[in-house]
């Protein structure tokens, strides 16, 4: 009997050959970049006080527009221009024999050398929020501060409180959302040591004059760093309702035996959670305030505690409210979308990448990427329902960093995306969309 000869794999020969001359890794460009001059974000880059000589081979219009432009692709630093220069889809929409290269962008940065420089930006970022806050009866204001590493001598920066990298430098930036939409309305370069209660206040009065212009503020979330007495009656001179995280102290642990009343809520079934409130006067307030706690805890019936309140894991909200503490409990969680924004900002526009040895050029690429989070979100809000839970990094990639052939006939430029592409149907809808409007 003769034995079977074994059976080779199938394998398919493909030649390779680096010649054609028009194809683009980034096809979604073609969306981002229109939407981009139709915001007039291009116009007021040509409008800014500190233009180039009119004998540069590119404009700070040009410069600025094609860091924005790559931030929004997925580019996390300045130097990975270089894999994007001559390509001819970016080439042709932002009207360029070839990008910048990466040396001329940072040159563009170093033209923010002030703080008036760097508030041209927050100016023009104004413009871009319009059309996403302006629709809003009322704002909400969410003020949040996060940690940027950095691994140099960076100016401004400092060793002080860094959650993840202990004993290494970092910036502590001022970040503000508006809760509705998650639009970035504010953000200021800090250096690393946490803000005291008037940084805090400036900041809060810079953001909200901004949203005011569009949608008036009418509430204040915040965690627990923004709870001094001289912010707290800020907010109240203002008449703006506020949800703030309160530290639990051991003086507030002592509130929980005197006069706290419980109520159970309709919970998960392994899961307790209660809500009470208290009248409490931290150590700096100049009065007593409202305080809803919530406490929750693991369900164990098959042996009961011998110290209840030590079970428990306790939360503290200082409001002026006066709604039920589960609605409080409720709206203050959905702050939790501003610790979300954050995350985008740095997984996906790469806010924590320090560009930069001065500090005011990263202060401005930081309203730089602010800016494509913003464009990004306007894009978000063209696009089908499905599409509107996309992070910024998810949309990047599945819509903005398409494979396509640039085809020039009849004296038109066409753009040949992918047959079986499975998004589209919402590239077309976002197409039939921004004509709408």
């Amino acid at each position: 009997m003769k034995s079977s000869s074994p059976v080779t794999p199938f394998s398919c020969q493909v030649d390779e050959a680096f010649d054609h001359p028009n194809l683009t890794a980034v096809g979604g460009a073609n969306l981002f970049v229109d939407l981009l001059r139709r915001l007039g974000v291009r116009r007021h880059f040509e409008r800014l006080p500190f233009q180039k000589s009119a004998y540069a081979t590119f404009s700070l219009a040009d410069e600025l527009e094609t860091l924005v432009t790559i931030y929004a692709l997925g580019c996390e630093r300045v130097v990975h221009v270089d894999e994007l220069e001559h390509d001819p889809l970016l080439c042709l929409k932002l009207g360029l024999n070839k990008l910048p290269h990466h040396n001329t962008l940072y040159r563009a940065l170093d033209r923010f050398n002030d703080e008036s420089r760097v508030l041209a930006l927050a100016q023009i970022n104004d413009h871009v929020i319009a059309g996403l806050v302006e629709p809003l009866e009322y704002s909400i204001l969410d003020l949040d501060t996060t940690v940027e590493t950095v691994y140099g001598s960076q100016q401004g920066s400092c060793v002080s409180y860094n959650p993840r990298n202990h004993g290494r430098p970092s910036y502590q930036p001022l970040l503000a959302f508006e809760g509705h939409s998650r639009v970035a309305v504010q953000v200021e370069l800090r250096h690393g040591h946490p803000p005291d209660a008037d940084a805090k206040i400036a900041f809060y009065q810079k953001a909200k004059e901004r949203l005011d212009r569009h949608a008036p503020v009418r509430f204040v979330r915040a965690d627990r760093g923004f709870t001094s007495e001289e912010f707290l009656a800020r907010l109240e001179s203002d008449q703006v309702k506020y949800t703030l995280k309160l530290r639990m102290t051991p003086r507030l642990y002592d509130q929980l035996d005197h006069g706290v009343l419980w109520r159970r809520l309709p919970s998960h079934e392994t899961v307790h959670i209660e809500v009470g409130t208290v009248s409490f006067r931290a150590g700096k307030w100049s009065r007593r305030r409202r305080v809803v706690l919530v406490r929750t805890r693991f369900v164990d019936e098959s042996q009961p505690a011998l110290f209840a309140n030590l079970c428990w894991d306790y939360q503290a909200i200082v409001t002026n409210l006066d709604w039920d503490p589960e609605d409080i409990w409720h709206f203050y969680n959905h702050r939790c979308t501003s610790e979300l924004v954050i995350k985008e900002l740095k997984h996906g526009l790469n806010i924590d990448a320090i560009s930069k040895a001065d500090f005011w050029p990263n202060a401005a690429d930081l309203w730089l990427k602010s800016l494509a989070y913003n464009v990004l979100l306007h894009l978000k809000q063209h696009l089908p329902a499905p599409y509107h839970a996309f992070s910024v990094a998810r949309l990047c990639r599945v819509l903005l960093r398409v494979p396509a052939v640039l085809v020039r006939h009849a004296r038109r430029w066409r753009l040949r995306l992918p047959q079986h592409w499975p998004h589209q149907e919402a590239w077309k809808y976002l197409r039939q969309s921004l004509a709408a409007t």
